[in-house]
């Protein structure tokens, strides 16, 4: 890695060092790689909402029959479709009913379940994963991180200092020392997708989540 002299003794990073990817990592980035690029009719039918918010991720975290309910509330909207849960303990493909509220969060909260990583912390906001980084020791500002593959990005729309999205980093350039990176989104016009070169420096980007162990 390249570093410059700024001053007597002290010695800093000309540029921002890639650490490697993490098994963990890899999976929850595989998670929601896999929603969008799944070959499976039911996966495929939740990829946009059905009306205001309302959605499947959203759906999963609210049914009651779900051993992992996180009991925060949504109402119901009328559609359903099959999808992975636990219930008694056991992994059961199941018909989910979709629930309505913004959804970003529970798209990012349900790769890191998916994906192994802990998520008691993480709920319907945003900013959550900011404040779960915090709290884990896993949250880097933006700037000087190059992400890793899993990470959480969270964005500022507004510049206003209030976290409005979350999505997870699928890949980075490893050839570009900004951290360009690509990502998958949930609730992003109101549908998942998935958006490629994104800048880690960008106006809207505030910074990244790593995920942690249970």
């Amino acid at each position: 890695m390249a570093v410059t002299a700024a001053g007597a003794g002290v010695i800093i990073p000309a540029t921002a060092a890639h650490a490697a990817d993490t098994n963990l990592g890899i999976d929850v980035g595989n998670i929601a790689y896999n929603q969008l690029y799944s070959d499976n009719a039911e996966v495929l039918e939740r990829l946009s909402e059905k009306g205001a918010n309302c959605n499947f991720y959203t759906g999963f975290w609210a049914d009651p029959n779900n051993d992992r309910y996180d009991n925060n509330p949504a109402s119901t909207c009328g559609n359903s479709s099959k999808g992975y849960e636990y219930r008694d303990g056991t992994k059961s493909w199941v018909t989910v009913n979709w629930r309505a509220r913004a959804w970003c969060a529970d798209f990012a909260k349900f790769a890191f379940y998916w994906g192994t990583a802990k998520y008691t912390g993480l709920n319907a906001l945003a900013s959550s994963f900011k404040t779960y980084g915090v709290n884990n020791g896993t949250w880097h500002s933006k700037g000087s991180y190059i992400p890793r593959k899993g990470d959480a990005v969270v964005y500022d729309w507004e510049g206003d200092g209030v976290i409005d999205h979350v999505g997870i980093v699928t890949s980075f350039y490893e050839t570009n020392t900004d951290g360009t990176f690509n990502s998958i989104e949930g609730n992003r016009s109101n549908k998942v997708q998935h958006f490629l070169g994104t800048s880690n420096k960008a106006a809207a980007v505030v910074g990244f989540t790593s995920p942690v162990p249970k």
